[in-house]
């Protein structure tokens, strides 16, 4: 199953769903326990914390922190600065994901004041929402995961903050990191006050039509300069590769160009969108990006009814996407394309909320909110019992869901529809396999095959060496994943050298969550990938100083208070 996690042919819940058949026919998981991971208390309490953040996201929580950031920040190193260190304290206290969520439109619009790239501030935000998730049981699904497992195996899990120990050291020595490093690597320096902000970087794909005075007209296709992926005249598909072709006004082309070079293009009249997409006086503009729980996620734009019926044209995509053919129709989406919509503002507001896709900019109005303070003083009250012991994180979130369901912060229905269920599928049904690497004993097997390949039997040496199995994991299976199937074998380790468990249990968590060298491996890092326009090999440039760094500290700190 991890290989065929780690070749992305299927989609993840279908993979899970059947090694958990497969498990089933082979006597591995008894039926009967078969989704038991549903009423597990790792897979409740991710599903009560994604419920919560979605009510945060509604409120205008952060909109006067980011009418602040610009004042109290002045340069880049401080603006990023302060993005990752509210991005960290947010993810400390709810899923990654959301955090990240929640901070996007708060880089888009602070990017947009400080005339700042945002290429050199999305991806150290996307890091700092893993490093924060580091340090409290409910940062990540990893950590709720080892958690249950040491009190399936011990009686008592980790306290809420346990984790802190060795994630606040590693989370401030990533932190230091990102906000000098990827500096080095990403972008370029700031265009100055009052002046737009670069949007070279990010190319999108758009069809638009030849205008009757354009430049382009009566030239050969291979002389344009535009990366063309299909020309049609009067409705007919010309072969464009062929040599000598030429484009002629009135000309429909699937081109792939710089955003800013589309822009110049439509305002000087050279190229013009279809006549569907034409502006009028109540037309807006509006940039959102595709999140995982969004339904859009693998569909093609001709599809969209939910988009059609509004009256909402989609005049370019930011993908990444290799295969682009036909027509802009034909496009199939995918976890962080960024749309760029027109249509009634009003419309697109409710588009938005249905189809689950985060507005960057400008923000909807139908989603311009007060802030409101009862659900966010009920969220700290769930931290509150949870972090002191009061009740377990299921049940103190399980309260804060019910309260914020009463008030009527919260439409269930909703909300529940709204979550990104192939995760939630995908983690629900691991979690009867993770039992049964134990429950057969291939935990053991695993685990003294591990025993004779590291020197030494102490818990430093022991911790260390999982750390490095999640790390080289985890970029290619879901960190989730990665947990359920490493903590059974840790769990076997401490027993077989005669240690405790905790430390070992600290080291696959924390190695399951720090994929900063992929964008495959997170969603979080999926969704900026789309958002900048980065290259795979631009997260391998900055993420590894940010991992050595990271495996560096937490190596330290479990030396200092678990090992």
């Amino acid at each position: 199953m991890l290989i065929v996690f780690a070749l992305d042919r299927i989609r993840m819940e279908v993979v899970a769903l059947g090694g958990l058949g497969l498990g089933v026919a082979l006597g591995l998981v008894p039926p009967v326990q078969a989704f038991a991971g549903f009423s597990h208390p790792a897979f409740i309490t991710v599903v009560e914390i994604l419920l919560i953040v979605q009510v945060l996201g509604h409120s205008a929580i952060l909109d006067a922190v980011t009418r602040r950031i610009p004042v109290i920040a002045p340069t880049e190193i401080r603006v990023l600065t302060v993005l990752c260190l509210l991005t960290a304290t947010l993810s400390v206290f709810m899923n990654n994901i959301g955090a990240l969520a929640l901070m996007l439109p708060v880089v888009t619009s602070v990017c947009r004041v400080t005339a700042l790239d945002s290429r050199r501030i999305l991806m150290p935000v996307s890091f700092a929402a893993l490093l924060g998730g580091l340090c409290s049981v409910i940062g990540t699904p990893a950590n709720l995961i080892v958690s249950s497992q040491l009190a399936d195996a011990t009686g008592t899990g980790f306290t809420f903050f346990d984790f802190a120990w060795v994630g606040v050291p590693a989370a401030l020595a990533g932190l230091l990191v990102i906000v000098t490093w990827p500096r080095r690597i990403l972008g370029s320096k700031s265009t100055g006050a009052g002046r737009s902000p670069p949007q070279s970087f990010r190319t999108v794909v758009s069809e638009v039509q030849i205008g009757p005075r354009s430049p382009l007209a009566g030239t050969p296709a291979a002389d344009t300069g535009l990366t063309i992926h299909a020309m049609r005249r009067a409705g007919e598909n010309i072969l464009f590769q062929r040599r000598g072709t030429r484009i002629e006004a009135g000309d429909t082309l699937l081109i792939e160009i710089g955003l800013q070079e589309l822009e110049e293009g439509l305002a000087s009249g050279a190229m013009l969108l279809p006549k569907a997409l034409h502006s009028s006086a109540n037309t807006q503009r509006v940039e959102a990006v595709i999140m995982p729980e969004s339904v859009l996620v693998g569909s093609r734009i001709g599809a969209l009814e939910g988009l059609a019926s509004r009256g909402i044209g989609i005049i370019a995509v930011a993908t990444h996407t290799p295969r682009i053919e036909g027509s802009l129709a034909d496009l199939q989406l995918s976890i962080g394309d960024v749309l760029y919509l027109t249509g009634d503002p009003e419309a697109i507001g409710e588009a938005v909320e249905e189809a689950d896709i985060l507005p960057l900019w400008p923000k909807p109005q139908s989603e311009a909110a007060e802030s409101h303070w009862a659900p966010i003083l009920a969220f700290a009250g769930g931290v509150t019992f949870a972090a002191f012991g009061l009740a377990p994180p299921e049940l103190a979130f399980g309260l804060v869901v019910f309260f914020l369901a009463a008030t009527g912060s919260l439409n269930l229905r909703k909300g529940l529809a709204a979550l990104d269920w192939p995760i939630l599928i995908m983690l629900a049904t691991m979690i009867p396999l993770g039992l049964a690497v134990g429950s057969t004993g291939a935990a053991s097997v695993l685990a003294g095959g591990l025993m004779t390949i590291v020197p030494g039997q102490s818990a430093l040496v022991l911790s260390v060496a999982l750390l490095f199995v999640a790390v080289v994991i985890t970029p290619f299976v879901n960190n989730a994943s990665t947990a359920i199937i490493l903590g059974p074998i840790a769990l076997g380790a401490a027993t077989a050298a005669g240690i405790a468990p905790e430390p070992l249990l600290l080291a696959v968590a924390l190695g399951a969550s720090i994929d900063f060298l992929t964008p495959i491996g997170h969603h979080n890092n999926t969704i900026v990938m789309g958002l900048a326009g980065y290259r795979f090999v631009d997260f391998i440039k900055v993420g590894w100083p940010v991992t050595i760094a990271v495996i560096g500290a937490a190596t330290l700190a479990l030396r200092a208070w678990w090992a």
